[in-house]
């Protein structure tokens, strides 16, 4: 790893009085102070503000030298107004202090010991077949409507008529690369008939894929993705209480590739391929 060393920078400055605290779905907690510095990715580069990691309660971060800030502005915290890909492709900033990128769209591209950020777009060569959009339910995080989760022709999404009747015949779908693929372990206040991931526990088996919809596009996501060879257990989770759907985390992103079209961030869009 390459971890960043503050004394190192001559431009660093830490923000004085101004500290972050949070905690990510799966309970992993962060704290630390804020600081200010240029902050280059490939040829893009721009002075602003970012989170300096002094604490870290999760073992999933060892060996990790940092966290790139990919989320969406209404979600940032006061102390940090920007994160990062908005930092680097802000066209109010001052020019003299960046070199920003023009399309406000990144790509997630990844298998089990490497992966891929493709900025401004994607690369076609990259995708073994044709990328499905879907437009976010969310200003806060990439939620995408999932309307089917299957298991062995098993649908584990079992809306019930009541909540259909109400129009409800989705669930938020959270990417997240900081998890993995996490199912619903209540029937959500009696939106399913049973518990998602009950239903799966009774039904999953090996060497067998799921099949997820969102927007009307079944997408494949194939045994490799969601088995753990080395721990020989599958990669899946119950969400933390009270969280209402389903984590779409590391199972996805070595499935698929993922594209994040920021280009309107009231309503971001969501790019998937295989």
């Amino acid at each position: 790893t390459s971890p960043f060393h503050p004394a190192k920078s001559l431009s660093f400055a830490h923000v004085l009085f101004v500290g972050f605290s949070l905690t990510y779905a799966d309970t992993a907690g962060l704290s630390g102070y804020i600081a200010q510095d240029m902050v280059q990715v490939g040829r893009y580069y721009a002075k602003t503000k970012f989170g300096c990691i002094t604490k870290c309660d999760s073992a999933d971060f060892n060996g990790i030298d940092g966290i790139f800030g990919l989320g969406m502005p209404d979600a940032a915290l006061s102390s940090i107004p920007e994160p990062l890909f908005f930092a680097l492709s802000d066209e109010t900033g001052d020019p003299a202090n960046q070199y920003i990128l023009r399309r406000r769209i990144f790509t997630l591209v990844s298998t089990d010991g490497a992966a891929e950020l493709h900025l401004g777009g994607y690369d076609p060569h990259a995708l073994d077949g044709e990328m499905h959009y879907v437009k976010t339910t969310s200003t806060t995080e990439y939620s995408i409507p999932v309307t089917s989760l299957t298991f062995n022709g098993h649908e584990l999404l079992n809306f019930a008529t009541a909540a259909q009747a109400k129009g409800t015949t989705s669930i938020p779908g959270i990417l997240d690369t900081g998890t993995s693929c996490l199912d619903p372990n209540s029937t959500l206040g009696g939106i399913f008939l049973e518990a998602p991931y009950t239903r799966l526990m009774n039904v999953i088996e090996r060497d067998m894929p799921f099949y997820l919809t969102v927007g009307g596009h079944q997408l494949e996501i194939p045994f490799s993705s969601w088995w753990l060879d080395p721990n020989d257990r599958p990669c899946i989770q119950t969400t933390p209480d009270g969280f209402e759907g389903i984590l779409l985390g590391d199972i996805i992103f070595r499935s698929l590739a993922v594209m994040f079209d920021l280009s309107h961030p009231a309503q971001p869009v969501i790019g998937l391929a295989p």
